[in-house]
């Protein structure tokens, strides 16, 4: 049984072929890979920065949503034939209270980039978003709209400056301020 003997192997020269890479392809495979880490970096950025816009607007329609309701059911609840007096930085009515008890005095004002809501002795401020500004109450008295009111209006408005432009929420008195009875 004839065995074969080993060959053996075939030196190469210095100008022959060798295994590894060259050194553009190692150039050319660096170059590719980055091109891929930065755009693997550039959406992760772009993702995250969406991210933190969406969290933005939804605190600021969180904040603004909490303020008109809660101005919506204090509005509700002013006690009738009580004084009222108005401006555009804020407002001063006796209200009940939800307990159905003794009217207490309610006062909502307009501080920089905050409104200050008292009840009683209960006092809360609401902060409004950084993008809104210039915030006015105004009141509608018959069928005009006014910067000031010196008798419980039929309407409020409340009105603030957003980068997008002007945003306003306008309440109808759930009742008839003069006789003080649920409108039905």
């Amino acid at each position: 049984m004839g065995r074969k003997a080993a060959k053996e192997m075939q030196r190469t020269s210095a100008t022959s072929r060798q295994a590894g890479f060259t050194l553009l392809e190692l150039i050319v495979g660096l170059t590719v890979g980055s091109i891929l880490l930065t755009a693997v970096y550039a959406t992760f950025v772009g993702v995250s920065q969406t991210q933190q816009r969406v969290e933005r607007v939804l605190d600021s329609t969180a904040s603004w949503r909490y303020l008109t309701e809660r101005l919506r059911e204090d509005l509700n609840r002013i006690a009738a034939g009580t004084s009222f007096t108005g401006t555009v930085r804020g407002f001063e009515a006796l209200f009940i209270h939800a307990d159905g008890g003794q009217p207490l005095p309610l006062k909502y004002e307009i501080e920089d980039s905050a409104i200050t809501r008292s009840a009683g002795n209960v006092v809360s401020t609401i902060e409004l978003p950084a993008e809104f500004q210039q915030a006015v109450f105004s009141y509608q008295i018959g069928d005009q709209w006014n910067d000031s009111a010196e008798e419980i209006p039929l309407g409020f408005g409340i009105r603030v400056a957003t980068p997008q432009g002007q945003t306003s929420r306008t309440f109808a008195l759930e009742f008839n301020p003069q006789s003080g009875q649920p409108q039905g």
